[in-house]
């Protein structure tokens, strides 16, 4: 279960920004009543408990709010705490953290000047509302933390040696246009700017994203993903930015936060914008420019502070001409362009995806080492990858999964790889079988015509990756006569 305590730097940031904001001291309790952060007066006081009977204790054993004007009056809520007569506490407001309706932490707001304490009481209906928010924020992040925890430890249980984050240095590739485009990201990561990603469905434009992320400032801060093509228009608005209580029907009772709020300090990457209604476009460029977000059903404009990336693989220029995409907000996502290029211009990095990733089904999968038959990679780069990476990723998943020997060969590719065009030998009209056979058919022969083997088994057996045996019963299938 995840704890209060497990994201302290974000509650570390929320105290202090909030102590700065409202002029006034704040603190964090844990859900066994430890100090877990404070300003001014409470700072020394984080990793001590809060006394037995103290107000705030009461508050982690209701889960109610409260409010408390006067620590010394016989019926105040502090009656019970032995240090009573000796607080320096003037006026407290404490707000209980709940996940999933059971308290997890305390919100104190605390005044110890009768200017503080007078500011406190003329404006405690807007505190209590304001910790509410505060309160739903710090919930759905520990339960995004949960989820997220939880899918994690699935991965690592697949994937012994995942590394934990994406940075550039795990992008793969080695082609020029590769290299320039993560050189001109690793220069913005720290940039307030937004990001524009372009390229083709599957070339990685979610990885860069968070490598850009990874590798900022903001990396200590959620990163939040947004496929805006995946989400239904309707529940798209209130996705990105909450709504409140009562917003519409079957809304969750005190309301959602958003994406944009769950993203604060951290990175939001909002994916196929080019699929967002042109309604939500303006939407979205208000937030743009104003930094602030309302949500559905509120009248209330909150602050955010979030890096945008944006990606998609629609031609905006053209949508903009059409009229479905909107100019204005055109130039507000475009400030830094960034350009992933299709496998099939980057074929020099094909094979070190085709070995990364048998490693990584053979992996998860259970089973021994592979490799693949030379002849077969050299196929598989010649392929136009219409998919990018994410179809290479999928074919090499299909093949780890049919090869019978540790060798993965042309019997072993998915059957729509060849029903496409050929690359090689553009074979209209055959059939799987026919062109596996031809194909096979033709690299022994070459071999054997082949003045370099002068027929030598051995030498093309131990060139080809198989058995003497193996290429015995090869040649006997296709009735190939050698000397």
């Amino acid at each position: 279960m995840a704890r209060i305590s497990y994201i302290q730097e974000f509650i570390d940031a929320c105290v202090n920004d909030i102590a700065e904001m409202l002029g006034q001291d704040v603190t964090i309790l844990d859900e066994n009543g430890i100090r877990i952060s404070g300003t001014g007066y409470f700072n020394d006081l984080i990793g001590k408990p809060v006394p037995e009977g103290s107000f705030f204790k009461k508050i982690l054993q209701t889960g109610k709010p409260g409010l408390v004007y006067d620590m010394k009056k016989s019926d105040s809520q502090c009656i019970s705490c032995k240090f009573r007569t000796q607080c320096r506490e003037l006026a407290t407001i404490g707000f209980p953290i709940l996940k999933r309706n059971k308290p997890v932490g305390v919100i104190g707001v605390v005044s110890f000047s009768a200017k503080q304490k007078k500011r406190m009481i003329d404006d405690h209906e807007k505190l209590i509302r304001f910790l509410s928010h505060l309160s739903t924020l710090l919930e759905n992040k520990l339960i995004l933390l949960e989820l997220t925890k939880h899918a994690e430890c699935e991965m690592k249980e697949n994937i012994p040696h995942q590394p934990d984050k994406i940075l550039f240095s795990s992008i793969i590739g080695y082609h020029s246009s590769l290299k320039d485009v993560v050189h001109k990201a690793q220069r913005v990561a720290n940039s307030i700017s937004t990001v524009l990603i372009r390229g083709e469905s599957g070339t990685g434009k979610k990885v860069l994203a968070k490598a850009i992320h990874n590798e900022s400032k903001r990396s200590k801060f959620p990163f939040v993903a947004v496929n805006c093509a995946a989400i239904p228009e309707n529940l798209l608005e209130s996705e990105l930015f909450g709504y409140e209580s009562g917003a519409f029907t079957g809304a969750k009772r005190g309301g959602n936060i958003g994406k944009f709020e769950l993203a604060h300090k951290g990175t939001i990457f909002l994916d196929e914008i080019g699929d967002m209604s042109p309604l939500l476009q303006a939407k979205l460029l208000r937030v743009l420019q104003e930094r602030t977000i309302n949500r559905v059903g509120g009248n209330r404009s909150i602050s955010i502070d979030c890096r945008v990336i944006a990606a998609t693989n629609r031609n905006l220029e053209e949508m903009m001409k059409e009229g479905t995409f909107r100019e204005d907000l055109y130039y507000r996502i475009n400030v830094i362009p960034l350009t992933l290029k299709p496998l099939k211009e980057r074929r020099e990095d094909i094979g070190n995806f085709i070995e990364l990733f048998i490693r990584k089904f053979c992996n998860e999968l259970n089973k021994r080492p592979m490799r693949v038959d030379p002849e077969l990679k050299n196929w598989l780069i010649q392929y136009n990858w219409p998919g990018n990476i994410r179809q290479l990723e999928n074919a090499i998943e299909y093949m780890v999964n049919m090869a019978e020997t540790e060798v993965i060969g042309f019997s072993d590719i998915p059957d729509y790889l060849l029903n496409q065009e050929d690359p090689m030998n553009n074979q209209r009209g055959f059939s799987l079988e026919e062109r596996i056979f031809e194909y096979e058919k033709n690299i022994l022969q070459r071999y054997f015509l082949n003045e370099e083997y002068r027929n030598n088994k051995v030498l093309i057996a131990s060139e080809l990756q198989i058995s003497l045996a193996t290429l015995y019963r090869k040649l006997e299938k296709y009735k190939l006569v050698t000397k």
